[in-house]
């Protein structure tokens, strides 16, 4: 099934004469990894940032590669980030990097001897290890990946906000005593590797795109309390795969997202709590599935057009991006899927 999967997208892809070396757009890719987390991101200059490499499966490899090589067009990856050390997220760089050559890799660094909550780390840290070869660079919050100028002097920046459990320091332009932290509950600590997550934010001229890998519940809040170092985004990368144990309602109601994916699996991720903390956030016009929560009912699932792939079997549909010069981007499944568009949070103040 999955081979007919793959052959399938490979055909329309083929068809669809995607493969470009350069593009005008900043085009952003969530793949379906089954519940894991591969989040391709190509700029308008056609350098390539792959967040995460999903699971050490020919199944999430190949999706991966299809993905890159044949419908974004790149031959290479220039920036891996692994955003912590669980299965789901890094363990997929070693087939990746025999498929497409990674230029330069970033993580947390700390690299543990052991991780008691991930079985597979023991065969996983030696093969990461192994490709990054001595050389990937640990991000520190406040870093900033060195990208390439884009060809229409849109700035473009990905920033490193949060890293080993450490946020960056409190800068004199953000809000100081944000009224949502009144909303704040006293989580307990998390002891493992997701509370190390790094926390990404990229613009992109007047477009903010947040990515906060499997940050829990407690160091998300450190994000946005008492000031809000995020400030507002327009496209939100669900936190941890949408599950409660992350996606604290004070981080979402104050970085006040208009579009969110979440990049799930059909048994996995977009669990109640984080849905109806959706649904109960003003701020957001749409919500995006990689899967539908085949565990949930319709009122805990988004619109049925928003939702890249129904079967638990899977189609390996994959949720495109794609962000203007001005900051307005569209969002579509796959390579056929209607796009819809949104204006960012700027251009909605700008146009009022």
């Amino acid at each position: 099934m999955i081979r007919k999967c793959f052959l399938a997208l490979a055909f329309a892809a083929a068809l669809q004469l995607t493969v470009v070396a350069q593009t005008r757009t900043l085009d952003l890719y969530w793949i379906d990894v089954e519940g894991g987390a591969a989040t391709l991101i190509v700029t308008p200059s056609g350098e390539s940032i792959l967040i995460d490499a999903g699971e050490n499966l020919d199944r999430d490899s190949s999706r991966i590669y299809y993905v890159a090589a044949r419908v974004a067009g790149i031959k290479r990856i220039d920036h891996f980030i692994a955003t912590h050390y669980h299965a789901d997220h890094y363990g997929g760089i070693d087939k990746i990097n025999q498929l497409l050559p990674i230029k330069k890799i970033y993580d947390h660094g700390n690299f543990p001897t052991s991780l008691p909550e991930d079985p597979q780390f023991s065969v996983l840290m030696p093969l990461y290890l192994k490709v990054a070869g001595g050389r990937s660079i640990a991000l520190k919050p406040g870093d900033h990946l060195g990208l390439k100028a884009t060809n229409n002097a849109q700035e473009l920046d990905i920033e490193c906000l949060a890293a080993n459990g450490e946020v960056a320091a409190r800068r004199r332009n953000t809000i100081a005593n944000n009224p949502a932290c009144a909303l704040q509950k006293n989580y307990p600590p998390d002891h493992s590797d997701n509370a190390n997550s790094l926390v990404l934010r990229l613009r992109y001229g007047n477009f903010t795109f947040f990515d906060g890998g499997d940050l829990t519940l407690r160091k998300e809040a450190l994000l946005v309390c008492p000031t809000n170092l995020v400030g507002k985004v327009d496209l939100f990368q669900i936190d941890h795969h949408g599950l409660d144990l992350s996606n604290n309602p004070v981080l979402i109601e104050s970085v006040k997202p208009r579009v969110v994916i979440i990049n799930n699996g059909p048994r996995k991720g977009a669990e109640p709590n984080t849905m109806k903390t959706l649904w109960a956030t003003s701020s957001i016009e749409d919500v995006w599935q990689i899967h539908r929560n085949i565990r949930q009912g319709d009122d805990l699932n988004t619109k049925p057009e928003f939702i890249a792939n129904w079967q638990a079997e899977c189609e390996g549909q994959f949720i495109k991006a794609s962000v203007q010069p001005d900051g307005s981007f569209s969002v579509q499944i796959g390579l056929n899927g209607k796009p819809k568009v949104y204006r960012t949070q700027a251009l909605i103040k700008k146009q009022r």
